[in-house]
């Protein structure tokens, strides 16, 4: 298991700064709405934020970024994990 956990952070280490900042932003938005609304499904609002986001960079700046939009869902997915695991254990009630 800690090698898993190495490699997840020597990836999010090498990712460009904007990256990151998406990657953690989809992993704070899925544990908000894990944490306040109990939601076991929490990549779901990771997804609509980061294509919220990159439709606002779209109608600004006439740009979108597929690399933003996976970095986004990929840092939702890892929250996702977790959620999963701690199911799994029976942290959570289902």
């Amino acid at each position: 298991m800690r090698n898993i956990w190495n490699k997840i952070v020597q990836w999010i280490l090498h990712l460009p700064a904007d990256k990151r900042l998406h990657f953690v932003a989809g992993f704070i938005v899925a544990a908000f709405f894990g944490i306040s609304l109990g939601m076991t499904w929490v990549i779901i609002p990771a997804l609509f934020a980061g294509f919220i986001k990159e439709f606002y960079d779209l109608w600004t700046t006439d740009e979108w970024e597929w690399g933003d939009l996976l970095a986004t869902v990929v840092g939702g997915l890892l929250c996702q994990g977790f959620v999963g695991l701690g199911l799994w254990w029976g942290f959570f009630g289902s």
